[in-house]
């Protein structure tokens, strides 16, 4: 009836009790992202992402996407110099691929879990 919101959404990815947020038993959600897609094309879409497990205890953050956009380093994906996939023979080493972000929602949720 037109009554769902982008927030109506998040809190549905948020529901431990319907088992769509999981973060237990060796398994955790990966993310979560809802999109809102207008109707009028003058209107951008906008898309949120968690991008870090637990939406019950992450931040959606918006992404729109435009032509000629400036990044920002903070939602860039970590590269390295000698990257060990992109070296002949491959995978002789390996590196952290986590995002900063991810990396500082782990050792959050470390700590949440032992106190």
């Amino acid at each position: 009836a037109g009554h769902i919101t982008a927030e109506t959404l998040m809190s549905i990815l948020r529901d431990k009790a319907s088992g769509i947020c999981v973060d237990s038993e060796g398994f955790r959600t990966a993310g979560s992202m809802v999109s809102v897609l207008p109707r009028d094309p003058a209107l951008p879409c906008v898309h949120f992402f968690t991008a870090t497990p637990d939406p019950s205890r992450s931040v959606f953050k918006p992404f729109v996407f435009v032509a000629g956009v400036k990044e920002a380093p903070q939602v860039r994906s970590p590269s390295f110099p000698h990257d060990p996939a992109k070296q002949i023979p491959r995978f002789q080493s390996s590196v952290d691929r986590r995002h900063q972000l991810y990396r500082r929602h782990q050792a959050a949720l470390e700590l949440m879990e032992r106190d």
